[in-house]
């Protein structure tokens, strides 16, 4: 310091420049700091502060004549040299967007070996790290010192260019996301910050004709020049790409900018993901180039310079639908410069319209399909109960099964055909039971042997014996199987060549019984499984699925503790495999019921309510049968009647009558509390939650149309005798 107050001083060339490198520097320090609000300012100012300073004390060490005073302005350089490249990274970091990298921890390492650096500079009297050796450049008063540089000096060397490189890097890939405005301000920054740098590696490398001068601190002076360009000129710090990064790049809708060429001038990311744009680079390609995977936007608004529609995209990820909006762009004298497009994704809105329609149309048909399960009930149980009768006529003879045989198994398969009727029409309480998965699967297939022939599809049927039963709703089993079926029968109708279907069971660990479904078809693109289960996605033409099926099977199975998992198996097809537990608590399969009643109840008085007539002569056909002496009532009102004029021992009644239901012909009982006890329910339909919860009340039994004749004896002579 003694040095520095008693120096005299010498007027250099070297020492002006270094003081206007300086003065330019801290001028535009201070412009810049006043932009403190934009990412990037501050670090930018603290930057050019440390860089004027660097070049203030550089001009004195130059200036002073005392070699003392030379060393002493040239520690006190220090203070900016080392705090250049840190301040450069971190500027680099916070104007590209970066600043999170820069946590409290990873900054306080970013300063530690500048600040050792400067220490040892302070110092180097003691050890020589940064210094061995200092001498006048010759022996003439105030002539340049030369410095040799020791270990302390190179590592930070090192260090500083490895943080210029880390900065560089990240300014290149900013320039190279940049539009053309914000590509101008990134390339000021570059030049203006790398000439000093290239200045410094030229005094490192001791490029002849320097003298010993360090021309870094002057490389300054251009730097402020380059700088108060971009402030002034290009809004350096006004507009900088960070807000385009916010406003543009991480926008949902999707940005696309035409100029009057129709070449593409800006594309954000979700117009590149909408649109499937893979043309790379894309700017400054024309947008027939560009949108080549989009042909239909540009046959629609190719040369509509305003206006607004909706788009429909086919893309990987399945189906989109765009609101497309396109504004002019003008400059200030009303001429047409290009063309704005803004795209917003409208599927979910459209996936709602349709969920609402799906949902109309589903309740309409629920009605539809509820009335028409209780007018084919009816009809059924007529056909399933004469023909068992008549089998039971013919067992005697020994002649070959006769006919009648075929017709209970046709009648049966007629009833699940409207129990899963019933079930879309959400018409049907869930019945769960210990269950047969393999008879489930089987009877899918035949139910869809049709289809299978009509298709050319060979199916490979490969169930695992001895399967434990599984506690689940054997209807709802069953229509996840027939969707599954539908499904593959309706992807191998694409498949070339031999078409194979293979339906196998199994059971696995962890107490798991588990069926597959797999197909050779044409296969399902493994971008598309996560969406496959949810509602209304469907990879269908327009018009061929309403995109429900697979979420109600996922619904179904998850009901049941299960999983389904679809995968694309090596051979190629698709491949659905669904799982279901067997819980420690199941019941186990009910026995079958005897194939006859034995011991009936007989000589009885049994008055039997229905309002199809062919159910009422079946059931007067079984009762007589037992010696019961049968009457019948059409509606619930001559029901009443009858049972004023006459006591029965049993009433056999349909739940839905007209003039007088179930219900309230069961509260009309009052006076009767022995009948109440005697009451047989039979209905078409299955019971909804109201009547369901009066039949767990009253304890009542119920027979589901179309029923076996032997059930129905039973029922009866079960409730006779209590």
């Amino acid at each position: 310091m003694h040095a520095i107050l008693a120096t005299t001083w010498q007027a250099v060339p070297a020492s002006a420049l270094l003081v206007l490198s300086a003065a330019a520097a801290l001028v535009v320090a201070v412009l810049v700091w006043r932009r403190g609000a934009a990412p990037g300012a501050r670090p930018c100012a603290l930057l050019l502060v440390a860089a004027g300073t660097w070049a203030a004390m550089a001009a004195l060490e130059h200036a002073a004549v005392d070699p003392a005073a030379k060393l002493a302005f040239a520690r006190l350089e220090y203070a900016g040299i080392v705090s250049v490249a840190p301040l450069w990274l971190t500027f680099a970091l916070t104007y590209t967007g970066r600043a999170g990298w820069l946590t409290p921890a990873r900054a306080a390492a970013l300063w530690a070996i500048p600040a050792l650096t400067l220490l040892l500079a302070w110092t180097n009297a003691w050890h020589g790290l940064v210094w061995p050796r200092v001498t006048p450049q010759s022996a003439a008063p105030g002539a340049p010192l030369v410095y040799s540089h020791g270990i302390a000096f190179w590592i930070a060397a090192t260090y500083n260019y490895v943080l210029i490189a880390a900065g560089v890097v990240a300014l290149v890939a900013a320039i190279a996301r940049r539009r053309a405005r914000y590509r101008r301000q990134a390339i000021a920054l570059g030049v203006g910050l790398a000439v000093p740098w290239l200045g410094n590696a030229a005094y490192l490398l001791r490029v002849h004709g320097l003298g010993g001068i360090d021309p870094t601190p002057i490389a300054f002076t251009i730097t402020g020049v380059v700088f108060a360009f971009g402030l002034f000129r290009l809004g350096l710090f006004d507009l900088v790409p960070v807000a385009r990064d916010v406003l543009i790049e991480s926008m949902a809708d999707g940005v696309l900018v035409l100029d009057r060429a129709d070449h593409v001038i800006d594309l954000n990311p979700s117009a590149r993901e909408m649109l499937g744009v893979t043309q790379w680079p894309a700017i400054g390609a024309t947008a027939a180039r560009v949108l080549a995977g989009c042909p239909e936007l540009m046959a629609r608004y190719g040369t509509m310079a305003a206006g607004a529609g909706e788009l429909r995209v086919d893309g990987a990820e399945g189906t989109r639908h765009l609101d497309v909006r396109i504004s002019p762009l003008r400059d200030a004298g009303g001429r047409l410069e290009g063309r704005l497009v803004v795209l917003s994704d409208v599927t979910a809105r459209k996936r709602t319209e349709s969920a609402l329609r799906e949902n109309e149309r589903l309740a309409s048909l629920g009605q539809l399909l509820a009335g028409v399960a209780h007018e084919l009930n009816n009809p059924l149980a007529v056909i399933v109960g004469h023909a068992t009768l008549l089998q039971r006529r013919a067992a005697p003879d020994p002649a070959p099964a006769p006919p009648v045989d075929n017709i209970p198994p046709a009648a049966q398969r007629c009833r699940r055909i409207v129990e899963n009727f019933l079930l879309i029409a959400r018409h049907r309480v869930p019945a769960r039971a210990a269950i047969e998965l393999n008879p489930i699967l089987r009877s899918a297939v035949d139910d869809l042997a049709a289809q299978i022939d009509g298709d050319g599809v060979t199916v490979t049927v490969d169930l695992a014996a001895d399967l434990p039963p599984v506690w689940a709703d054997a209807t709802q089993i069953y229509q996840v199987v027939v969707n599954l079926l539908t499904n593959a029968l309706y992807a191998l109708r694409e498949a070339p060549g031999r078409r194979r279907l293979t339906l196998a069971s199994a059971y696995g660990p962890e107490r798991r019984v588990s069926f597959r479904v797999a197909d050779t078809g044409p296969g399902i693109p493994a971008a598309q499984h996560k969406h496959l289960f949810e509602p209304f996605f469907t990879t269908k033409p327009v018009g061929a699925g309403s995109g429900l099926g697979l979420s109600v099977c996922r619904g179904i199975i998850q009901a049941h503790g299960g999983t389904i998992e679809v995968t694309t198996p090596d051979g190629g097809g698709t491949e659905f495999v669904v799982s279901l537990p067997i819980p420690e608590e199941a019941a186990a399969p009910s026995a079958p019921e005897p194939a006859a009643v034995t011991s009936p109840v007989r000589g009885t008085r049994v008055l039997v309510v229905d309002e199809d007539p062919g159910v009422r002569d079946l059931l007067v056909e079984i009762l007589s049968a037992d010696g019961h002496q049968v009457e019948v009532a059409a509606d619930g009102r001559t029901a009443m009647d009858k049972i004023q004029g006459l006591a029965f021992d049993v009433v056999v009644t349909d739940v839905g009558m007209p003039l007088l239901d179930a219900h309230d012909l069961y509260r009309s009982f009052r006076d009767h509390p022995d009948l109440r006890r005697r009451i047989v329910f039979i209905t078409s339909t299955p019971l909804g939650d109201e009547a369901r919860e009066f039949v767990d009340a009253t304890g009542v039994p119920v027979l589901a149309k179309p029923f076996d004749p032997d059930r129905v004896r039973r029922v009866v002579r079960d409730t006779l005798r209590g």
